[in-house]
C-alpha cells in the first residue's frame, strides 16, 4: 500500500498518499463594512530557486494578464502571527466583469517552499476598522506544528 498522510479540513479528517500537494483554497464571507469583506487562503508552493518576493511579483505579473487596470502599492515586508512568520503584503486594486476590485494580499511563508497567501477582497477601498480587522486576523494565525 502506498504510504498516506491525514488531511484535515475543517468537516473532518481522511487519508491520501504522502506526496499529495495541498494547493487547496479556502473562502469565507465576512461581510464587514461597507462593500463587504471576503478572506480567501490559498496554498502554494516557491517554484525551485525562487525567493518571496519573486513568488509575489510572478503572480502580480499572471494577475495582470488575467484582469483589467491592475495597479498595486509596492509590496511591505511583515511578520505574520505570534509565531512571527516571514510575509510580504501588497494593496492591489483592478477591474473585473467592470467593477473595480479592491484586495489586500498577503503571502506568509511556511517551511520548505510552501506558502500561504491570505487575500481580503472588497468591493469598495477597504476603511481603517477593515484594515485593523484584517491585520487581527492575520495576527492570530497560529501555523500547526508539523512533524
Amino acid at each position: 500500500m502506498t504510504e498516506t498522510m491525514n488531511y484535515q479540513i475543517q468537516e473532518g479528517v481522511f487519508a491520501v498518499p504522502a506526496q499529495a500537494q495541498d494547493r487547496s483554497v479556502n473562502m469565507l464571507v465576512l461581510n464587514h463594512g461597507p462593500g463587504g469583506l471576503t478572506l480567501v487562503v490559498t496554498r502554494d508552493l516557491m517554484q525551485e530557486g525562487e525567493v518571496l518576493d519573486g513568488m509575489l511579483r510572478r503572480q502580480l505579473r499572471t494577475l495582470g494578464t488575467q484582469v483589467k487596470q491592475l495597479k498595486h502599492q509596492e509590496p511591505v515586508a511583515l511578520q505574520v502571527g505570534q509565531a512571527a512568520l516571514p510575509a510580504l503584503q501588497v494593496a492591489v486594486t483592478f477591474k473585473q466583469n467592470n467593477a473595480t476590485v479592491h484586495q489586500l494580499q498577503t503571502m506568509v511563508a511556511l517551511r520548505d517552499k510552501a506558502v500561504l497567501v491570505f487575500t481580503i477582497t472588497c468591493a469598495a477601498p477597504l476603511t481603517a476598522e477593515q484594515a485593523a480587522y484584517a491585520q487581527q486576523m492575520l495576527d492570530s494565525f497560529t501555523p500547526v506544528q508539523q512533524d
